[in-house]
């Protein structure tokens, strides 16, 4: 019976079988966060992996749900928190909502919000329902998985770390719907028979609806909110965000009236008269055009995908199409980047400025992103570095333009060594002496041309010949002063290596 549930376990949680992720636990830090070492290993995933992390082996396993058909048969929200979370209460909420979700108990204190269905959807139709979901949920923030929409022919995706991880001591495990611990498979099992659906029409979000006309294409964190009623400590920036959205929609002689129906009939009270002149400047004025999605109202109901989609959706000064960040670490780094869950490939300049990072977009998935703000962009960057998602890919020493020196340095000496004496160096020879090896420099630019190697400069190829404890020196030959460089013969028995860690440190998800 145990190798049955194990291998139910298994086909529940499928994804991916090319590459998959491990987590080495740690202890919480001060802050009650969980510190652990996570990384992905780009191999088949074998039966014995799924096993050993069933018994409780380190490191856990995590599964990428994505397949390389861009579908998927679950997906998940990953509610973050680190103490003190309400696990009973988002039931609650879930039921009420009449929601298929399975919640289990994240390692950190949050909760993993799974939604199964018995036959592979599309990986954007998940995406796009969780997200939803998300944001009916007062969760919009959190994080969806699957990640990406597409993968790349030889990309992996984002994985999610795996529920029930020991056997007898599990500390990820699915909640019942009072919200006891399931706390080994069969009743996982048994609970996720009893949720799972045939396909995503089935899980219907009812909302109350006001007026439909009232809405039209607007972005659906004001459609929730509307729906929900705006709290009263809010009225000021929802007010802000509908007259955004009113300013798109009618003509500017039209834009006062139209706040002031809002406000009375969305509000109540509704805000003072002169609150709404107020704010009538703030959005006639040309900097305050954009709507303001990083405040955290708006973050707990946002749909971002299926705002742009919105007429008067995000648009001008929208950053919210891009969810992960990975940078491939060399001497002149790379940066993947999910777009609408679509993967591009772009250097550092291209990421620092929006201009190319359109006309990127445009070459490399056929998507036109609105012109933003340079100050915006830059903080919609710096915010993906920030985020605990962030990955940094160490990339082997010989794809870099340091490496690619060092190896050329190393043909060189090899390919031209054997002389007998001093002046043969100057028939551009390799000269040994000592452990040492010395030759002219300019015979080395020279075979460096001949390999259309131009990625450095001569100043640069210096700093990684004396990163070697390579030197520059003088030498009398034949009665003349000849420049040469000279290198310990080590150099040949030496690879380059990017410094990093060998794994990123960052939270398991």
């Amino acid at each position: 019976m145990e190798v049955e549930q194990r291998r139910r376990f298994i086909e529940i949680f499928t994804g991916l079988d090319r590459a998959y992720g491990q987590t080495e636990s740690r202890s919480k830090n001060e802050n009650g966060k969980l510190e652990a070492k996570s990384w992905i290993e780009k191999q088949q995933l074998t039966e014995q992996k799924w096993y050993d992390h069933l018994d409780g082996k380190e490191p856990s396993l995590g599964i990428i749900p994505i397949k390389d058909d861009n579908t998927c048969t679950w997906g998940a929200i990953d509610i973050d928190s680190y103490d003190g979370f309400d696990h009973k209460k988002l039931i609650k909420t879930i039921l009420d909502k009449k929601l298929p979700l399975v919640v289990c108990k994240s390692k950190s204190g949050g909760a993993h919000v799974f939604l199964f269905v018995a036959e592979s959807v599309k990986a954007v139709d998940m995406q796009m329902k969780l997200t939803e979901i998300a944001a009916w949920l007062g969760y919009g923030e959190s994080e969806i998985f699957p990640k990406q929409i597409e993968l790349n022919p030889k990309g992996t995706g984002n994985f999610l770390n795996l529920p029930y991880n020991h056997p007898e001591y599990p500390t990820r495990y699915a909640l019942d719907d009072e919200g006891n611990a399931l706390d080994n498979l069969a009743m996982f099992i048994t609970h996720y028979e009893s949720k799972v659906v045939s396909n995503l029409g089935m899980v219907v979000i009812e909302k109350k609806e006001r007026s439909n006309d009232d809405f039209k294409d607007a972005p659906p964190c004001l459609v929730t909110l509307a729906s929900q009623g705006f709290a009263e400590g809010s009225r000021n920036e929802c007010l802000f965000q509908l007259g955004i959205y009113a300013r798109q929609r009618f003509e500017e002689s039209e834009l006062e009236d139209k706040l002031d129906y809002y406000n009375t009939t969305y509000f109540n009270p509704p805000l003072k008269s002169r609150e709404v002149q107020t704010i009538l400047g703030q959005i006639s004025d040309k900097k305050n055009y954009f709507f303001r999605c990083e405040l955290p109202l708006f973050k707990t109901v946002c749909e971002k995908m299926k705002c742009r989609q919105k007429k008067f959706g995000i648009g001008k000064g929208s950053t919210s199409s891009i969810s992960s960040l990975k940078k491939f670490v060399s001497d002149d780094p790379m940066f993947e980047v999910t777009h609408n869950g679509k993967v591009l490939v772009i250097d550092g300049d291209t990421l620092a400025q929006h201009a190319r990072y359109k006309a990127a977009c445009i070459k490399q998935i056929n998507e036109s992103p609105q012109p933003i703000r340079a100050d915006a962009w830059a903080d919609k960057v710096q915010s993906l570095f920030d985020d605990p998602g962030f990955e940094e890919v160490i990339m082997p020493g010989e794809v870099s333009s340091n490496g690619q020196f060092l190896s050329y340095l190393q043909i060189f000496i090899e390919n031209n060594g054997g002389a007998k004496d001093r002046q043969d160096m100057l028939q551009g020879m390799v000269y040994e002496q000592e452990n040492y090896y010395m030759f002219k420099p300019q015979a080395f630019r020279d075979f460096l041309k001949t390999k259309r190697f131009n990625k450095l400069s001569d100043v640069g190829q210096f700093k990684v010949f004396s990163d070697f404890k390579g030197t520059a020196e003088k030498l009398h030959i034949n009665d003349k002063v000849t420049h040469i460089w000279k290198i310990p013969t080590t150099v040949n028995d030496a690879e380059y290596i990017v410094k990093s860690k060998d794994f990123k440190e960052e939270e398991p998800y």
